[in-house]
């Protein structure tokens, strides 16, 4: 088990992780890696944890922090049948700007088929998101809380883009 999280024995055990994070009971990573876009990533939990994944032979990381989306990873909701909060993309941003539309709407789809969980979504491109928003690309299920992380005052115009998210 890694530090923070339990592995599911499961099927599933590569696809999502039980969490230690209070306000979510487990993670799904259908995109993993990141690029840093403001001070709030100069601590990145995710690259941090890439290290250690990647030294114990995972193969998601063999490519260190590099950004990827992982297609088997995307049905792993559909088989959870117990009601759960799942934190999407603990390991990257859904919002990145390399995550192509097309994926991003696979997600948000699988989201849709499980009404039966609650899935969590923070990003620091909030513009990016907001400006999917506004041009109708997603449909936003009742399911999907979204977030943006606001590390300082400068980046506050996140909530504001956030404010213009339907979700």
């Amino acid at each position: 088990p890694t530090t923070g999280s339990r592995l599911l024995t499961d099927r599933n055990r590569r696809l999502a992780t039980r969490s230690a994070i209070e306000w979510t009971e487990m993670t799904w990573n259908p995109v993993t890696g990141c690029t840093k876009v403001s001070p709030g990533c100069a601590n990145c939990y995710a690259e941090r944890m890439t290290v250690r994944l990647r030294a114990m032979g995972a193969a998601r990381y063999a490519r260190g922090f590099e950004l990827a989306t992982h297609d088997d990873a995307l049905d792993a909701p559909l088989r959870w049948k117990a009601p759960r909060k799942v934190f999407v993309n603990s390991m990257s941003d859904l919002f990145h700007k390399d995550v192509p539309i097309e994926f991003i709407r696979r997600v948000f789809a699988v989201m849709a088929r499980c009404p039966q969980h609650q899935f969590q979504i923070l990003t620091k491109r909030s513009a990016r998101l907001r400006a999917i928003a506004a041009a109708g690309e997603l449909e936003w299920p009742a399911n999907v809380w979204m977030g943006v992380s606001v590390e300082d005052q400068r980046r506050a115009r996140r909530a504001v883009d956030l404010a213009a998210v339907p979700a």
